[in-house]
């Protein structure tokens, strides 16, 4: 081999091997930036926020009362209400009776599932179809351990 040819193959030897060295150093460089420690970004401390309950009981007025039967033994119902004191802000309970039988059901529900106004509606299964006359009535608790208290009318209907 000639001295010309051997400074070129040595030449073109270590360019490779540099640009080969050049590359593990990169791959190394960033292999080591992934598994690096980041500085995960903090969540914000939380903020705790707290609802004003109302200590007075509200006052719900019940309209418009319908109940239809769905079958034998089901009964569909549903009733217009109104806030006309406070808010949805407790616990309360729909229920709804036919007087002279032992049928009876309930809905209990909490604050966001009402608003100032609506339409409650639900089913029941009667135990002793079957049934003519219907009540309904709401009750409010600040915390459903402690007890309903009664807070609307009694609206009141015949089942179709």
């Amino acid at each position: 081999m000639t001295a010309r040819r051997f400074r070129g193959w040595l030449m073109s030897a270590l360019t490779h091997r540099e640009i080969a060295g050049g590359l593990v150093l990169l791959a190394l460089a960033v292999l080591l930036a992934g598994c690096s420690p980041r500085s995960i970004p903090r969540a914000a401390d939380p903020v705790e926020t707290t609802e004003v309950v109302s200590t007075e009981p509200g006052q719900i007025e019940l309209f418009d009362p319908k109940a239809t039967m769905k079958g034998a033994d089901r009964v569909r119902f549903e009733v217009r209400y109104r806030f006309t004191r406070g808010k949805p802000d407790k616990y309360y309970l729909c229920e709804i009776a036919f007087p002279g039988t032992p049928n009876h059901g309930s809905k209990p529900m909490s604050k966001w599932e009402l608003e100032p106004e609506g339409v409650i509606r639900d089913g029941i299964a009667l135990s002793k179809p079957p049934v003519k006359k219907f009540e309904i009535r709401v009750s409010e608790a600040e915390s459903p351990q402690q007890g309903y208290r009664l807070i609307s009318n009694v609206a009141s209907g015949t089942v179709k």
